[in-house]
This record gives C-alpha cells, sequence and structure tokens, in this order.
C-alpha cells in the first residue's frame, strides 16, 4: 500500500510539474504575440504616415503641376490682331493655376538690297535686317506679365545685340492695364505693328522720318468697347538712327492715342493671309510732346529741338484686300534757328491676294516734306513709289518679299532732284 501512495504521490507530483510548465510555455507564447502585434501596429501607422505624406504631396503637385508645349497662332483676323498680340503662340512651360509662365519666340529676317543712285556708286548687300529672341509671360499672378525681347542686325556693318524691349504689366480688367520699362510706343500705327506683319520688307519713308518708336517710362492703357486709349510718359524719344535711353535735360516725352473700331476691328496687321469673313475698319488718332536729346539723320532733328508731333491714320480689310493710310505732321521749334519748322508726311497703301494665302501684290506711295534745313545731314525731301509682290509659304511664319522703290529726292531750296532706284529681296521666319 505504501508502494501505491508513492507511486500515486509521485505521479501528482509529475503531474502538476508538467501543468505548471505548461502554463509558462502558453504565457511565453502570449506575451510573444502581443508583442509582434504591437510591432505590427507601429509599422502599420508609419506605412500610413508615410502614404499620407505621398498623398499630400501627389496633391499638391496636380494643384501646381507644369505643362509644356507649343500652342498654334490663331486667325489674327478672326479675333482681332491687336499690337500687344506681339507674338501669337509660340514655346511655353507654366504652372496649370497660371500664377507662373514662359513663353519662348523667335523671329528672323535676310534680307537682300540692291541700291543705285542718280550720282555714285551701285551697292549690293545682305543683311540679317532683325533677329530677335523675345520671353514672355507671368509670375506669381496671371494678371502680372512681363516681355523680354533681344534684337541683333547687321545693319549699319556691325553685329550688335542690343535689349529692345524689357517691361511688365498689370492687367486689372481689359478697361485697365499699367506698365512699366522699355516699350514700343502707340503713336504710329506701322511702327506699332510687328514688322513680321508689315506689307512690305521695310517701313515707308514716311514712317522712318516721323514715327515715335520706343522710350522707357511708364504707360497706360485699355479699351473700352469700341475705343481703345493709350497714356504714355517717357525719357526723350529716340529715332531709330539715334541712340541714348536717358534724359539729358529737365523735359519728359508725353504721348496719347485713341482709336475707334468704326466697322469690325482692324488692329494692328498690315496684310492678312487668311481672307476677312467682315469688312473690317478702325482709325487712330495720336499726339505727342518730345524733347530731342540725340541727331537723328532720318528725322531731320538735332539735340535741343522741342517737336510738337500728330498722326492720323487709318486700316480697312475686305475679303482679300488691304488699305492703310496714315498722315503725320510734326512742329519742330529748332534750336539752332530759333524758330518753328512744320514738317508733314503721309503714306497710302493696299495689298491683294492675286491667290489667297499664297500670292499677294502690293503697292505704296509715301512722301516727306522738311520745311528747313536742320541736320547737316539731311540734303531734302523725298518721295517713295513702291510695288511689291508677297509669297506666302506659311502665312507670316515663313513668307518671301520682293519690292522695288523709286525715290525721288528733291533737295533744299532748289528745284533739281535726284531719281534713286532700291530693290529688296526678303525672307524670313516668325515663331
Amino acid at each position: 500500500m505504501r508502494r501505491n501512495r508513492s507511486a500515486i504521490l509521485t505521479a501528482g507530483v509529475l503531474l502538476a510539474t508538467l501543468g505548471v510548465g505548461q502554463v509558462t510555455a502558453a504565457d511565453d507564447e502570449v506575451q510573444l504575440l502581443r508583442k509582434q502585434l504591437a510591432e505590427q501596429r507601429q509599422f502599420m501607422e508609419a506605412l500610413e504616415k508615410r502614404l499620407q505624406g505621398l498623398e499630400g504631396k501627389e496633391k499638391e503637385r496636380k494643384t501646381t503641376g507644369i505643362e509644356a508645349g507649343y500652342t498654334k497662332p490663331e486667325s489674327p483676323v478672326r479675333r482681332g490682331f491687336t499690337a500687344k498680340d506681339i507674338y501669337d503662340g509660340g514655346f511655353f512651360v507654366r504652372a496649370e493655376d497660371g500664377s507662373f509662365s514662359l513663353k519662348v519666340n523667335g523671329f528672323a529676317q535676310v534680307r537682300y538690297t540692291f541700291f543705285e543712285p542718280e550720282k555714285g556708286k551701285s551697292n549690293h548687300n545682305f543683311d540679317v535686317a532683325l533677329a530677335r529672341l523675345a520671353f514672355s509671360g507671368t509670375v506669381f499672378d496671371p494678371a502680372l506679365s512681363y516681355f523680354l525681347q533681344y534684337e541683333a542686325s547687321t545693319f549699319g556693318n556691325n553685329n550688335r545685340t542690343n535689349m529692345l524691349d524689357w517691361w511688365m504689366k498689370y492687367t486689372f480688367s481689359e478697361q485697365l492695364a499699367v506698365q512699366a520699362g522699355r516699350f514700343i510706343l502707340p503713336y504710329s500705327r506701322q511702327f506699332y505693328t510687328h514688322p513680321g506683319n508689315l506689307l512690305f520688307s521695310d517701313l515707308s519713308a514716311a514712317d522712318y522720318a516721323f514715327n515715335l518708336q520706343r522710350a522707357v517710362g511708364a504707360h497706360v492703357g485699355g479699351k473700352v468697347q469700341r475705343l481703345a486709349y493709350d497714356v504714355s510718359v517717357t525719357n526723350s524719344i529716340r529715332a531709330l538712327d539715334a541712340g541714348g535711353q536717358q534724359n539729358v535735360g529737365d523735359e519728359l516725352a508725353v504721348l496719347g492715342r485713341v482709336e475707334v473700331d468704326v466697322l469690325e476691328q482692324y488692329g494692328y496687321l498690315e496684310t492678312s493671309p487668311t481672307p476677312a469673313s467682315a469688312p473690317q475698319l478702325s482709325v487712330g488718332l495720336a499726339a505727342a510732346f518730345n524733347p530731342i536729346d540725340e541727331a537723328s539723320f532720318f528725322q531731320n532733328v538735332m539735340p535741343g529741338d522741342r517737336t510738337t508731333n500728330v498722326t492720323l491714320d487709318a486700316g480697312f480689310r475686305v475679303d482679300r484686300l488691304t488699305v492703310q493710310g496714315a498722315g503725320y505732321y510734326r512742329r519742330n521749334n529748332l534750336k539752332s534757328m530759333g524758330s518753328d519748322s512744320d514738317d508733314w508726311g503721309y503714306y497710302g497703301q493696299l495689298g491683294y491676294y492675286l491667290v489667297p494665302e499664297r500670292w499677294e501684290l502690293a503697292g505704296r506711295v509715301s512722301g516727306v516734306d522738311f520745311e528747313l534745313p536742320n541736320n547737316p545731314l539731311v540734303s531734302g525731301d523725298v518721295t517713295e513709289y513702291t510695288l511689291g509682290l508677297n509669297y506666302y509659304l506659311y502665312g507670316h511664319n515663313a513668307k518671301i518679299q520682293m519690292d522695288y522703290s523709286f525715290l525721288d529726292n528733291e533737295r533744299f531750296f532748289s528745284r533739281s532732284s535726284l531719281s534713286n532706284h532700291l530693290l529688296r529681296l526678303q525672307t524670313q521666319f516668325l515663331f
């Protein structure tokens, strides 16, 4: 019996010991599982935070994403082309919300010129007449825009490169925009038109003599229904053959222009390969006061002169026909003589597409009448008769122009005149 009791007691102790061991092992496994679960939770929380961060960045990227590409030019006739559409279309990079953008445009004209004067030697010459690279866009706000343009040319027997335009503008509405910098001036319709959109390869004789081209200053402009207005206050306005930017004297130049669309808007486009679907007619009037700080052979002015300027211009277009003209008046208070000179100029031109969007025939008459000699390099007045033929490969974006001019130069205080001949052949690209 004792042996049996001992055996039973021994077996009980062993079973108790084994049970305790099993409970202890189970507890350890539970603790291990709990620890692994906590680690998994921490890992999942870290993954969730990372996912949320990536989703936030993705959302931000979509909100301020970047677009890039090329926009083709629209039809300037159908939508009303203005001088503010200096380059329509081009390569661009921009934020989707419009806050920042950059557009790149290029323009080049290569010209052959043959000049045969009545007296003296004739001349053959090739020029890179104009080569321009422009950057434009918006910064911080779609209403805050900028325009930067560089120009190179071999005119004047050099390889000059210069800053042509550099301005910023804030547009409050279609009725009001404020601009500051160096910019093209809204005075002459012909010069305010981009050179790539001219009917002929160059400006008229009258526009060279009377235009007010570019200056550094401030400008306010806008459009109210059919009436557009512009007002500028700038440094002395130099002619195309004069240098300098800053004022020498204590006077500023002041300029204003108004334009009315009598019919559909004609805009600043001397010729359009796309036929006009409706008659277009716009009339402009501009006036300016300009203190002269640099001499000009083109405009017969000298430093110290003070000029009052007025121009009236108009443009009409219907179907394949374009007609444009302008008259210029300038009263120049001549410093050298202490008297006033009344100077006049004009041009009238028309273009007609013999073959729509391809071949265009053009004609122009222009005259300049200086009342008194002033600049010693100017010998007298000139009347220009020009006939041209244009071929369009891709509208104004790629075209070839040829024109011939007969120049009748009349000398001051003399009935004698000189007859000169000018032939030009020019090709261009514009994007």
